[in-house]
């Protein structure tokens, strides 16, 4: 396959031509990925520069090696620009491609592009699956819908058979309708498509009238599922033609369903860290606008669900589970019709939900419940979400973040279980984090009468600060003060009167009480 050929299957949106100093015409013989100890390079290679910066030493008299070794390009990540002299003297094809592309979806690319080339199925562009799916409906000869592992479809084919039900609420719906996939699931039909190598026939037309026959393939690239294809039968029966020509059709689907996921994956992800950095407050909420399509004045609500992980879990693990759980998020989102945006901070996943109508928060607040419920059954994982307030446009988004996030820490400090809060179910103790920030930041609020009891304490060994908070606690009904704290009355009175005496405190006074029973709470 020319490089040519390779780099235009991939397409620009994924591989950039930095240089082609010789053109494009150069055979690929296999893809090497940089290996920096051993170095091995045959012949006609395309190489994957991972862990190459085309900024740092060394870099220039890389490019000088392959060369001499017979490769006939460099795929580097972000800029290459710092090579492009020595590339273009030595004669050597520059690549680049996206920082957030991951080196082993490139590789799976280039893989199947070169195991596709032999034969095209249809003047179809790689990527576009419209046409790829009007192309497999044409070689099998029946409707075909083409979805992913959710069972949402990306695209269908539009031939003028007649379709039945089933085909007519998945097209509609963009997805197999919940109680089709319980029922395929339960009669074992997706086992089936995913450990077979070849199509398998669907067929209900005995229970449900009207139901056409579907043969189903899985599509792969090598071991890693990317998805499925559905074909309808129509005039004519799907016979082994038909089998034939589907399993064909998936080997080479593969290509365009990568193709298709790389794109949306880079998309993504610069979506993602567009939201990051609004919600970081490193760039202007107005910047979203247009990246997750709402406009400026759609009400916005900003929920955070934590992932409640085990201690031992690491941070690869938790990267991992924070990543699931924005996959999912966004799925059960475009489901139910609502525009969303997630990212991933750590073991908190922040969604941004935008409600063009009149937000009604009690049904926001459902909606949250079933999104936590059921993306935690999914990845058997317990989860818990603070949702914000509901503000009026993109221009207020830090607003409902930081409640957010106030919302969520008080259910961290919280022996109540919840799954779900809002601030009005947690309000005190957020009040009282925000005061315990405020003494924190301005040291002189925690000084007074609690800091000479505390400093006494420390020096004397008593327990004088224990003392004044269960007095304060059990307003002052000193029986179960003394019981709460384990001491006999007599005993606690007398710790009383010398706290008092220690300190200087009036307990008569109700703003010193208040006073002295916020600077307790602060120390805590």
């Amino acid at each position: 396959m020319s490089l040519g050929a390779l780099i235009e299957a991939l397409g620009s949106g994924v591989v950039a031509i930095a240089a082609a100093p010789c053109g494009l015409d150069a055979e690929v013989r296999g893809v090497a990925i940089h290996d920096p100890v051993d170095g091995l390079v045959d012949t006609g290679d395309l190489v994957l520069g991972v862990g190459v910066d085309p900024a740092a030493p060394g870099s220039r008299e890389l490019v000088a090696a392959l060369s001499c070794a017979g490769a006939v390009g460099l795929v580097v990540k972000g800029d290459a620009s710092p090579l492009l002299d020595v590339a273009r003297g030595a004669g050597l094809a520059l690549f680049s491609v996206p920082r957030e592309m991951a080196w082993s979806q490139l590789h799976t690319l280039l893989r199947s592009a070169r195991a596709a080339e032999d034969g095209a199925s249809s003047d179809a562009q790689v990527g576009d699956l419209f046409a790829l799916a009007n192309a497999i409906a044409s070689m099998v000869g029946g409707p075909t819908t083409i979805e992913d592992l959710h069972s949402t479809v990306l695209a269908y084919s539009s031939p003028h058979e007649p379709i039945d039900e089933p085909r007519r609420q998945t097209i509609l719906g963009r997805r197999i309708p919940d109680e089709w996939i319980t029922r395929l699931q339960e009669d074992g039909v997706f086992r089936r498509i995913y450990s077979s190598a070849d199509p398998i026939v669907v067929d209900y037309h005995d229970t449900i009238p009207g139901f056409a026959t579907r043969l189903v393939a899985a599509v792969r690239a090598g071991d890693e599922l990317l998805g499925t294809i559905w074909v309808a039968e129509a005039d004519r029966p799907l016979g082994v033609e038909a089998v034939d020509a589907l399993r064909e059709a998936a080997r080479l689907a593969a290509l365009h369903l990568l193709r298709s996921r790389a794109a949306d994956d880079i998309e993504r992800r610069r979506r993602s860290d567009l939201l990051r950095a609004a919600l970081d407050g490193r760039v202007a909420p107005e910047a979203l606008g247009t990246s997750i399509g709402v406009a400026p004045t759609t009400s916005l609500t900003v929920v955070s669900i934590e992932l409640l992980l085990s201690d031992e879990a690491d941070s690869a693990a938790a990267a991992v589970a924070a990543e699931r759980t924005v996959s999912l998020v966004t799925l059960h989102c475009e489901a139910y019709r609502r525009s969303a945006a997630a990212v991933a901070t750590g073991r908190v996943v922040h969604v941004v939900l935008a409600d063009p109508g009149v937000p009604d928060r009690a049904a926001l607040v459902r909606f949250v419940h079933d999104l936590v419920g059921r993306t935690g059954e999914a990845l058997r994982l317990p989860l818990r979400a603070a949702a914000g307030r509901t503000v009026g446009g993109v221009g207020d988004l830090l607003t409902s973040h930081r409640e957010a996030t106030a919302v969520l820490r008080a259910m961290q400090a919280s022996s109540a279980p919840r799954t779900v809060a809002t601030i009005d179910d947690v309000r005190s103790q957020v009040v009282l984090h925000a005061l315990q920030d405020v003494a924190t930041r301005d040291s002189t609020l925690r000084e007074g009468r609690v800091a000479i009891l505390a400093d006494h304490d420390r020096d004397r060994k008593t327990a004088y600060v224990e003392t004044l908070r269960a007095y304060l606690d059990h307003f002052g009904d000193v029986p179960a003060a003394a019981a709460s704290v384990h001491v006999h009355p007599n005993t606690f009175r007398y710790r009383l009167r010398r706290l008092v005496e220690v300190s200087g405190l009036d307990l008569g006074d109700p703003v010193e009480r208040l006073v002295v029973q916020l600077q307790l709470t602060l120390v805590d």
